[in-house]
């Protein structure tokens, strides 16, 4: 079938727009063909007890993130990662628009507390500007280190919000979140408790 629509669009005496057409109809197939074997792999390796739904494991578990990311606080000094060597990063991806990422925001916060003596720094990144962020935070009660990320989220393999990723004492991701998720659950903070390499 395939075949024959670019044999179609190679043909010299269909015009230019209907060519067009084809070869965008032709795309769109094929960006859901393979959606479906997406969604396919990911549900065929869903993993079946409760906790782990919420949790996933990052498939490119390993990932040094530390050289490639730009974040900088509110006050536009830069955050590098590695002065954090020797600690487990909790690092949130989140938007002011995002309702989710709002919504789970208390779970990170009490989680933070709980997990204090677990050697984690907290960190919530938002590509927005820091006026936006600083707004935000005039009208929320939140005791969290909000700072802004200027990688763009793609290049980090971000691309939904919210997604947390929980990276190692070596600098390497150990767990990558996506959606919300409620973080002082005994399950999860057993699980984050459990990131030790």
């Amino acid at each position: 079938m395939y075949k024959d629509l670019l044999n179609l669009c190679l043909n010299k005496h269909l015009s230019t727009t209907v060519m067009k057409h084809t070869i965008f109809l032709f795309s769109v197939t094929l960006l859901f063909l393979g959606c479906g074997k997406e969604k396919q792999a990911i549900s065929e390796s869903a993993p079946d007890t409760e906790t782990e739904q919420f949790i996933v494991e990052d498939p490119f578990s390993g990932t040094n993130l530390v050289d490639n990311i730009k974040l900088f606080d509110l006050d536009s000094n830069p955050i590098n990662l590695k002065t954090y060597s020797g600690k487990k990063i909790f690092l949130n991806f989140w938007a002011t628009w995002c309702k989710p990422c709002i919504l789970e925001m208390p779970s990170i916060q009490r989680a933070q507390q709980l997990l204090a003596n677990d050697n984690y720094v907290f960190l919530l990144a938002s590509d927005e500007t820091v006026g936006r962020i600083n707004r935000f935070k005039a009208t929320q009660e939140f005791d969290l280190n909000f700072i802004r990320v200027e990688t763009p989220f793609p290049d980090l393999g971000i691309l939904s919000l919210p997604t947390t990723l929980i990276i190692d004492e070596k600098g390497t991701i150990a767990m990558n979140q996506i959606g919300a998720v409620e973080w002082d659950s005994p399950e999860v903070l057993e699980k984050l408790r459990g990131v030790n390499f």
